[in-house]
């Protein structure tokens, strides 16, 4: 099936085993049955756009991609196609713990998460879901007209800016190159940890006040 001119849903797939994944949700990592949750939940004529992360290519069951196409209003994309701008063409995004929903999260778009740990599920447009019987209206709601508005880009460009402002540039560290990390931000990245500690000192003293 084809999502020209049709309304969709983005799932991108978490790698695993990853840290990202079962750590950070060990209430819920199973994949196949949150696919086949929001198959089933999804509004008539939504589709639902998966996309396979290209560092999980050959590490599946043989049978999983299969499986998920046997849902008829499940697409499998492209895995070297950029998930970004999956996300910019997506009404919505539907993780558990993944990039893809921080994405959509500061653009403004309606994010469906299954994992109740991620940093932006404060958010209005972001729907925890922590029950699955609350999956079809919080898809309902994600996917209404009006669901992205200048409230929610607002809120995510905020939230964005937060993000940033807690942040320290790591010099072109990349995950490919990791002998890339300059003596600099060692330090840099030393001083911040200093000062993440004396501030959740300070917090925790004027608590207890």
């Amino acid at each position: 099936a084809s999502l020209e001119g049709r309304p969709f849903v983005y799932y991108p797939l978490h790698t695993e085993p990853e840290t990202a994944l079962q750590s950070l949700s060990p209430e819920y990592f199973y994949q196949h049955s949150c696919i086949a949750a929001l198959s089933r939940d999804l509004p008539a004529g939504v589709m639902l756009a998966v996309k396979e992360t290209y560092e999980a290519v050959g590490r599946r069951p043989t049978d999983f991609y299969g499986q998920l196409a046997d849902f008829k209003n499940v697409v499998i994309l492209d895995s070297m196609e950029l998930g970004l701008e999956v996300v910019n063409r997506a009404n919505a995004v539907a993780t558990i713990t993944g990039t893809g929903g921080f994405e959509a999260a500061v653009m403004g778009k309606p994010v469906v998460t299954f994992g109740c740990h991620n940093q932006y599920n404060f958010l209005d447009h972001v729907h925890v879901i922590e029950d699955e019987g609350e999956l079809a209206r919080a898809l309902r709601t994600a996917l209404a007209d009006d669901a992205v508005n200048d409230t929610t880009r607002r809120d995510g460009a905020r939230f964005l800016a937060a993000t940033l402002a807690s942040s320290f540039d790591l010099s072109g560290l990349g995950h490919l190159n990791v002998e890339s990390l300059e003596g600099s931000a060692v330090e840099l990245s030393f001083d911040a940890l200093c000062a993440s500690v004396r501030a959740g000192s300070e917090t925790h003293q004027g608590g207890q006040a």
